[in-house]
């Protein structure tokens, strides 16, 4: 029991050390002021442009992707294989405008926009790409995101098995919907 013990004072002390950080040299920063931007635009202009008549099929979509976004990230951060230096607010590991903003929305409006799977996968390839070799290296020289342990050709494939991994079981249940 003494194991635990010390790392409860470890985890206090890294909250601790956190909200520090967060408070002296994150909150209001330019890159703040990004991930605020990055968390509400996205949602305004899904909003604006979902298409009504499909949303249940679109919103499941985006909530499998938001969950396995979530699940990856908080297992990326915890084998420490990269580390998010700015954060919106300092209560999780994860960079939440990115997996409960930026990644369902993108992912939604491909699966909403391509809805056959040729072009569902140029799109999905398209944005894998843009994920993996504009957006994550532009977030690491902001200072936003570190690699440790990673590459972006790793990242690249999971950006396009996660979208597509998801549209089968979507594509599945609503085939399922209309059948009964």
């Amino acid at each position: 029991m003494v194991e635990v013990k010390k790392i409860i004072e470890l985890e206090s002390r890294l909250k601790t050390l956190r909200y520090d950080e967060w408070i002296n040299n994150v909150l209001f920063s330019f890159n703040w002021w990004l991930l605020l931007f990055l968390t509400i635009i996205p949602w305004i202009l899904w909003l604006k442009y979902v298409q009504r008549d499909r949303l249940i099929s679109i919103l499941l979509y985006g909530a499998l992707i938001t969950i396995y976004s979530i699940l990856l990230d908080d297992i990326g951060a915890y084998l420490q294989l990269w580390v998010y230096q700015f954060q919106l607010v300092p209560i999780t590991p994860r960079l939440n405008p990115i997996v409960l903003a930026v990644m369902p929305v993108s992912y939604m409006f491909i699966y909403q926009i391509f809805r056959k799977w040729k072009t569902f996968i140029i799109a999905q390839t398209i944005l894998a790409f843009g994920a993996a070799f504009i957006t994550e290296p532009f977030f690491e020289k902001l200072g936003i995101y570190k690699l440790l342990n990673w590459n972006y050709l790793i990242s690249f494939f999971i950006y396009i098995l996660l979208g597509t991994f998801n549209k089968i079981i979507v594509d599945k249940i609503e085939k399922y919907k209309f059948t009964t």
